[in-house]
């Protein structure tokens, strides 16, 4: 973040809230990704919760948030409700709040998510003494369409664990300064695509800040051809403004974007997956689980099951939320990929 930034800055933690809102009051969105230690949390959270809850916990206890003016939720899972809990209780920012996102697609939960969208945009406006109207988020979701399309076009020149590391500067910078970062990248390599004969693998999984693993999936000669990952290539497609009220678009693109594991739907979620592995030609997938991440603990057998139907090889990774790959790891990828290179 820019030393003399002055707009209120929110902290957030899950790709479904949409920054439009935000950025239509000229706050500034801060993913919320913090350091791998969670000492001060585990007198609070039971030790079987997700790191990465206790890790925001332990932070915001020892006032490391100090500096911005809020936080927003999604209900992802259990452990995000009771990290909303913890912090109003022992570490209240000003602003905290918690967005409730339905976890299935269709016309009514359109509307039911519609409805607190709007109740979301009036309490910011209200608590930050802004208006955010229509206008406003129609033009905050065009200037981030253009950071959609650029991040395509990146994404078919520059390595995933280079795009993955670009897009977590993003999470921080505002806007219109990542854009113009974009389109200078895109200018200037947008035919330096460097060529790669390793295995290609598909990288998906939980919340893991996952360049690091796919650093080491470049490292050791093999190549991630997609991260479907929250912090990688599952950014959506961009949003159609043809609608009056730009909350209506919002609404539907954001419960339509590609899923996660939080979603219901399981078959949908194993079906896109499916065709990602045939479009991009993936000979294999890594799976990336934080430790007591339920949602993708409860996805990962079923996914497992349909690639042993396609004959596709399956490497899950249980993960501390530790942003570095230790040495087990680093073997087990490793037999992964030559694996995978036998003729």
């Amino acid at each position: 973040m820019p030393r003399n930034y002055v707009k209120p800055v929110v902290g957030w933690t899950c790709t479904y809230l949409p920054l439009e809102i935000l950025e239509a009051g000229e706050i500034q969105p801060l993913r919320i990704i913090p350091s791998p230690s969670s000492e001060k949390a585990d007198a609070y959270l039971d030790p079987n919760y997700c790191p990465y809850i206790k890790s925001v916990l332990g932070e915001a206890l020892q006032k490391r948030y100090s500096s911005i003016s809020g936080i927003v939720l999604i209900n992802t899972c259990d452990g995000m409700r009771r990290l909303y809990d913890a912090l109003r209780f022992y570490s209240p920012p000003s602003f905290c709040y918690l967005l409730d996102v339905p976890r299935v697609e269709g016309p009514i939960a359109t509307s039911y998510f519609k409805e607190r969208l709007k109740e979301f945009k009036e309490d910011v406006g209200s608590h930050f003494q802004i208006e955010i109207d229509s206008s406003k988020i129609r033009k905050a979701i065009q200037e981030a369409n253009i950071t959609r399309g650029l991040l395509r076009k990146a994404s078919s020149f520059m390595s995933k664990a280079n795009l993955l590391k670009l897009m977590a500067q993003g999470w921080e910078t505002p806007r219109n300064s990542f854009n113009r970062k974009l389109e200078e990248i895109v200018k200037n390599q947008e035919k330096n695509h460097p060529p790669r004969n390793g295995p290609r693998v598909l990288l998906s999984g939980s919340l893991i800040e996952g360049s690091y693993i796919a650093e080491l999936v470049e490292e050791l000669e093999g190549e991630v051809i997609f991260a479907d990952l929250c912090i990688g290539d599952r950014i959506g497609d961009a949003i159609p403004l043809d609608c009056e009220d730009p909350l209506d678009a919002l609404s539907r693109a954001y419960l339509s974007k590609p899923p996660c594991a939080r979603m219901w739907n399981l078959e949908k979620r194993i079906d896109y997956i499916r065709a990602l592995i045939k479009r991009e030609g993936a000979q294999g997938l890594i799976y990336q689980q934080m430790k007591f991440c339920d949602p993708y603990l409860y996805e990962a057998p079923a996914l497992k099951a349909e690639l042993d139907n396609m004959a596709i090889p399956f490497l899950p990774l249980e993960l501390e939320y530790s942003g570095k790959a230790g040495g087990r790891t680093r073997t087990r990828v490793q037999a992964f990929l030559e694996m995978l290179d036998v003729p």
